[in-house]
């Protein structure tokens, strides 16, 4: 079921909850200035959002994941996403509760689920937080990039035409490159918010100083 939600006021803001198993649409112009209808797909887990800011919270065995052989996937971590027409730069600050390894928090371009690309603030295996990133074109390409000491970052995906560009942020002015990669598809391509709980019974994200410009 595809449904159109209004949100309710509380306190003078406007915050919408999602948690269902369906896709939801939430219309464009009502929040965080995003200028496309935001869809939500939670799988079980939930999906907040204020005027400023959206929050994720993933439930355990949530994940967005292909191995290097493609022969093991997963795709089933909670998301709110837009579909751009053309060229954008979109980004935000990620404020993680990591408590476990492989919690995270991620900015994503989705064609389908074997076609995809994510840029993950994550807790890695060591105990340290840290940037990473996937590919995956049938088959996945991780990267493990830097170490961050905060529980926050600023994520940013730039397209330009058929590439699209990753770049971290300490403080949202300064930006660093991460990788760049070819990504086609005679899909729409999916924009958005996600977070993955792989280990964690939930885990949470949010996301703030959202900024989209075509």
């Amino acid at each position: 079921m595809v449904k159109i939600i209004h949100g309710l006021i509380i306190s003078g803001l406007f915050f919408v909850s999602l948690a269902t198993n369906s896709e939801e649409f939430v219309e464009k112009g009502l929040t965080v200035g995003i200028p496309y209808n935001l869809i939500s797909d939670v799988n079980k887990s939930n999906v907040y959002i204020s005027d400023d800011n959206i929050t994720v919270v993933a439930v355990k065995g949530s994940d967005l994941y292909t191995n290097s052989d493609g022969s093991t996937s997963t795709d089933n971590a909670p998301r709110l996403y837009f579909e751009p027409k053309s060229d954008f730069t979109f980004s935000a600050k990620v404020r993680a509760n990591f408590t476990t390894a492989y919690d995270g928090g991620a900015l994503f371009v989705y064609a389908d689920k074997g076609n995809w690309g994510k840029l993950l603030f994550e807790r890695f295996k060591s105990g340290n937080n840290g940037i990473a990133s996937t590919v995956t074109k049938i088959t996945g390409d991780d990267a493990y990039h830097n170490l961050i000491t905060d529980n926050e970052i600023h994520l940013k995906i730039m397209r330009k035409k058929d590439t699209f560009t990753f770049f971290y942020s300490e403080d949202g002015k300064d930006w660093i490159y991460r990788r760049s990669f070819s990504f086609k598809s005679p899909k729409k391509i999916k924009v958005g918010f996600l977070a993955q709980s792989p280990i964690s019974e939930t885990h949470k994200v949010v996301y703030s100083d959202i900024q989209f410009k075509e």
